[in-house]
Order: structure tokens, then C-alpha cells, then sequence
């Protein structure tokens, strides 16, 4: 599997969860997100710093402090929004859509 078919792969599967459930995503977050890292590689500042803000959000979430865990998720939104502008056509309604879902799910934890 490419790294680019396992990045989309990874990408419809968080857009089903944040949609369906996030609750259920915090069971499963240290290796979710474990996964979006390996998926992003490296070399291209954009993945770089999702993949940053990504260990970010595995730290917040261990912590458990709801306001850091909504912050990380709005920067996490910012950076798919930029993710956009260089995503082949195929994954940019799949990016602005998870960038909505984020600052929604951010939003729900009280970032204004």
C-alpha cells in the first residue's frame, strides 16, 4: 500500500469515526494517531507539522485537559485547511470536511 493510498484510507476512516462517534476514537487514540505519523512520512512542511501537532494532540489527550485537547484539535483543522491547497483533487473535499468535523469537535469542548 502507498504511503499516499494509506494516507486516504486513513483519511475516510477518520472522517467516518469523527462523524459517527469520537468518543470512540479516545480508546484507540496513542495508535490512531501512531498510524496518521507513519501515513504522513516526512520531508513536506505541511505533514511535518500535522505529524508535530498530531504528538501534540496524544499529549493533551493523555493529560486529559479538555481546552488543550480542543486547541490541538483546531490547529490540527488549520493545518488541513492548508493540507488543501496541495492535495490531488480527489482528497480535498475529504480535507475540508475533516477540517469542519475538527473545529466543530473543538468547538463542543469549549474553544470559542
Amino acid at each position: 500500500m502507498t504511503q499516499a493510498h494509506n494516507a486516504d484510507h486513513l483519511l475516510d476512516i477518520t472522517l467516518r469515526e469523527l462523524n459517527s462517534d469520537p468518543g470512540h476514537l479516545q480508546s484507540m487514540a496513542n495508535s490512531f494517531i501512531d498510524q496518521w505519523v507513519r501515513a504522513l512520512g516526512a520531508g513536506h512542511r505541511v505533514q511535518d507539522d500535522i505529524a508535530d501537532e498530531l504528538e501534540q494532540l496524544k499529549k493533551a489527550l493523555a493529560s486529559g485537559k479538555t481546552l488543550t485537547i480542543a486547541e490541538s484539535l483546531h490547529s490540527l483543522a488549520k493545518l488541513a485547511r492548508q493540507a488543501v491547497e496541495t492535495a490531488e483533487d480527489g482528497s480535498q473535499e475529504k480535507l475540508r470536511q475533516l477540517s469542519t468535523v475538527l473545529d466543530d469537535l473543538a468547538k463542543s469542548l469549549g474553544r470559542k
